[in-house]
């Protein structure tokens, strides 16, 4: 019977087997790492990777080569390793050539030299090798397999982590996205835009993400612990859950929009921006490429944007799986630490004198990828543009409009047209040719029209500060001219702009937007618009910050503005301000615009300009008791008033008049509470309250509560539209009406605004109707990591008792593994401490000497 060889413990061997062994792990290590580095290359240019691999470029070829060479040699070394410990080493040093060889011609000389040198060191040991050594089998040893469940925890933990951070810290245009389009589309809409977000975002580009998947990477490798495998296996279930989650999501948005439980999208929330969401993640990457190309259904621009999307959540997995990995290194270092430092603590001798920390590789690894970890910040620079020049045009017109409504609400138009900026950069050359629009604009929220319909509408819906051009013409002619109006803009205003997307109208033009970049507030844009006008112009009598928290639109450059019937085709200034209600009482009144609109200067005419005029328009049946400056113009169908004061020097717009009685009824629609969690209760009240002396008659109050595209996301008791009247309404009383609506998706609800109207009697006789509106309420609904996950069970049953089998049949195997182990670790130390022990010395089997009470002699023997 074959004689079992002895086994014992790797660090028992002798140091020149030692040496090689850990020569072998660095040089697989090496290996992976390259190769882990190379293939990191192609996704991060994997858009121009591609292509070039089709067109057989040699740098994609040769990454290729190198990847796949990397991680043939990878695998060698330990192999190698193995085959050291048990003392093959004539196989083991020939593998060590080959792996040589291979190393130098695919995959680059690094790992070439390191398998030279391991052949080497494998040479010297089998030199060394003596007859007579021991037929030692030595164990290699085995990593710490960190805490029991540490792959569950970390895959938990780093789950809930990075969707924690994704839904509460999403950026501010995907969360406009997520708040205008989840009400409509449901709750698993949120869903999707926190995964694609998480996905689908350049971490290369947007540091919060790469922060955010290396730390879970980090924190879910170190409580996985143990081999490089574990830390791997975690970042690979937290990218493989977000993006499952994303399907799930995405699958329930289908289901929805393909058995048409959806309806038409609702206009934009209060506060959505465009801009904010098109120069956010992920949109950011694919508007370029989208502008780039001649039709979305063009392969070419379906190849980059798959490619792009692609490059993205690659790196991302990249990312994640290279911090859990290297978690696991600095796992298995720091237990390495611990343990030396309890050795020297405790006196023991379990670590050789001759050997110190810095000996042991994994150690060695953990504290250069400590020392290497770095903070990583990406700079983005702009180009400045120089001015164009051309012929100045003629004297600009100013033109002050100030109209009170029916309730004694001022609303302000300031223009002025055919301004010459030229001093300021801004030349109205052939650029301009086919422009319908080329302004920077300023929308705080006003609802005041500008140009046609389809063009107000676009512009409604960017509340941030923004360059728009609307050409009509061949689009590759009129993108280049857009460019130049663009590069004239941000030389005239110090702003830096980002192109954001590039739409056709529908036969009236192509609309592009550039956004400013950086961001800038509306405060701040409304003061860089300004400074380009002249100094003396009514512009001086507006101060940005006294408007700032009022509903404003502002324009400059070729804005379609219409004066007397005739369009401007030069370059204008376009302000209105919605001023709130001054609550107009009957009989005579004192009116200056300097206190009414809180003008810091006077109403002076600027000597540059060509004509300034300034109206203030009255409601029907306004008397005047004073005449206005010196016999000033009077249409009496507008009951406006007319002052030039072009070569006036009067300080401001006064009049004593008496003004048609305006009673102080208002009406409120509140919601309590306005915010809350998916599912809460909110009670809406209207109320109407008379806060005049006098009694109103015939009231009508109606809320149509909402529109039709919440019906599938909104439950309202009572539903429909609420009415409510009252013959009278006397001083000091009020009317409510109310109802619940319960939220069953997030995002922000705009409930319809409620209208009430009204009579008055005046002293003549005379009934006079009103109507009054509320501004929209809303309604904001949240969720959460929590409310998603269940949600989700519920929704997709019984399809979602598939997602309990990991959560049940992991600790399960995680179970076994731990006893396999455990069984494992018991045989080999007993085998090592078996073969550890000298076995006794063999004992002589001496015969005994004879009696010599029978007189026989010792050296004559009797015969037998």
């Amino acid at each position: 019977m074959a004689q079992v060889p002895p086994y014992q413990a790797l660090k028992e061997a002798p140091t020149e087997i030692r040496q090689a062994a850990t020569v072998a792990l660095v040089c697989s290590s090496v290996s992976r790492a390259i190769g882990i580095l190379t293939s990191t290359i192609i996704i991060a240019t994997l858009p121009t990777w591609f292509p070039g691999l089709l067109a057989y470029q040699p740098i994609p070829i040769l990454l290729v080569v190198l990847t796949v060479g990397c991680a043939i040699v990878g695998g060698k070394g330990s192999r190698i390793r193995e085959r050291i410990a048990s003392r093959d080493y004539e196989k083991a040093r020939s593998v060590s050539l080959s792996a040589a060889i291979l190393g130098f011609i695919i995959a680059g000389v690094v790992p070439g030299v390191l398998y030279f040198y391991l052949y080497m060191r494998v040479g010297n040991v089998m030199v060394k090798r003596r007859p007579d050594d021991p037929k030692t089998i030595y164990l290699l040893p085995h990593p710490s397999e960190g805490i029991f469940l540490g792959r569950y925890i970390g895959w938990a933990v780093a789950y809930l982590l990075v969707l924690f951070i994704g839904y509460t810290q999403l950026p501010t245009g995907l969360r406009g996205v997520s708040d205008w389009l989840s009400p409509v589309l449901g709750v698993h809409f949120n869903t999707l835009i926190v995964a694609v977000y998480l996905i689908f975002t350049n971490p290369l580009t947007y540091p919060p993400v790469f922060q955010l998947w290396i730390t879970a990477g980090l924190l879910g490798g170190i409580i996985a612990g143990g081999k490089v495998g574990r830390g791997f296996m975690v970042g690979l279930a937290v990218f493989l859950s977000t993006l499952g989650a994303m399907g799930l999501a995405a699958l329930s948005i289908f289901r929805g929009v393909t058995s048409g439980g959806f309806s038409n999208i609702p206009p934009p929330p209060p506060g959505f921006s465009l801009i904010a969401a098109a120069t956010g993640p992920v949109a950011s990457d694919l508007l370029p490429l989208f502008l780039q190309a001649s039709s979305p259904a063009d392969p070419a621009f379906i190849q980059s944007v798959t490619l792009t999307l692609v490059r993205n959540a690659g790196l991302i997995f990249a990312i994640v799986t290279i911090s859990g990995r290297a978690a696991s290194l600095i796992w298995q270092g720091s237990i390495d630490l611990v343990k030396y430092v309890f050795v020297l603590i405790h006196g023991k001798h379990g670590l050789k004198e001759n050997r110190s920390i810095v000996d042991r590789p994994v150690l060695k690894t953990a504290i250069v990828l400590l020392m290497l970890l770095p903070i990583f910040g990406v700079s983005h620079y702009g180009i400045i543009s120089p001015p164009f020049q051309a012929a100045v045009p003629g004297p600009y017109q100013q033109r002050l409009d100030v109209a009170l409504d029916m309730l004694g609400a001022p609303n302000t138009t300031l223009q002025l047209t055919n301004l010459d900026l030229s001093s300021k950069g801004l030349v109205q050359d052939n650029n301009y040719a086919g422009a319908n629009v080329a302004a920077f604009i300023v929308n705080n929220n006003d609802s005041q029209a500008l140009g046609n319909g389809q063009q107000n509408q676009m512009l409604q819906i960017l509340s941030q500060p923004a360059l728009v051009t609307v050409y009509s013409g061949d689009p590759k002619t009129t993108a280049t001219e857009s460019a130049a109006v663009e590069a004239q803009f941000s030389q005239a205003l110090g702003i830096q702009f980002t192109t954001i997307f590039s739409l056709s109208m529908g036969g009236q033009g192509t609309a592009t937007i550039y956004a400013p970049n950086p961001e800038l507030s509306n405060y701040d844009a409304l003061t860089k618009l300004m400074a380009l006008l002249p100094s003396q112009s009514f512009s001086s009598l507006i101060s940005p910050a006294n408007i700032q928290n009022l509903k404003y639109f502002a324009a400059i450059g070729i804005v379609p503005i219409t004066v007397n019937g005739v369009s401007i085709t030069g370059f204008s200034f376009d302000l209105n301000v919605q001023f709130p209600r001054q609550f107009f009482k009957g009989g005579v009144h004192q009116l200056d615009l300097k206190t009414l609109l809180g003008f810091q200067n006077n109403l002076v005419g600027d000597p540059a300009a060509n004509a300034s005029i300034v109206s203030m328009s009255f409601q029907p049946g306004t008397i005047l008791y004073s005449p206005l400056f010196p016999n000033p113009l009077y249409n009496n169908a507008t009951s406006t008033y007319y002052l030039n004061v072009t070569s006036s020097s009067q300080p401001d717009f006064v009049a004593r008049f008496n003004y048609p009685f305006a009673p102080d009824i208002v009406i409120q629609k509140t919601s309590t509470p306005n915010i809350g969690p998916v599912g809460t209760t909110h009670i809406i009240v209207v109320t109407v309250q008379n806060l005049d002396n006098v009694t109103v008659t015939n009231l009508n109050l109606n809320d149509p509560q909402t529109s039709s595209s919440y019906a599938q996301t909104l439950q309202i008791s009572p539903s429909g539209a609420q009415t409510l009247q009252a013959s009278i309404l006397t001083p000091g009383n009020s009317m409510t009406m109310s109802y619940t609506v319960i939220t069953t998706s997030s995002g922000v609800y705009v409930l319809s605004p409620a209208t009430v109207n009204f009579l008055w009697t005046a002293p003549n006789s005379t009934k006079i109707s009103y109507n009054v509106n509320t501004d929209p309420t809303e309604v904001t609904s949240l969720s959460g990591p929590l409310t998603q996950f269940s949600r989700t069970f519920t929704d997709f049953q019984p399809y979602s008792f598939l997602l309990l089998i990991p959560l049940l049949i992991t600790p399960v195997i995680e179970t076994y593994r731990l006893i396999r182990r455990r069984a494992q670790r018991r045989k080999e130390k007993e085998m090592q401490s078996f073969y550890a022990t000298p076995p006794p010395p063999p004992q002589q089997n001496l015969p005994k000497a004879p009696d010599t009470g029978t007189g026989s002699n010792p050296n004559n023997p009797p015969p037998p």
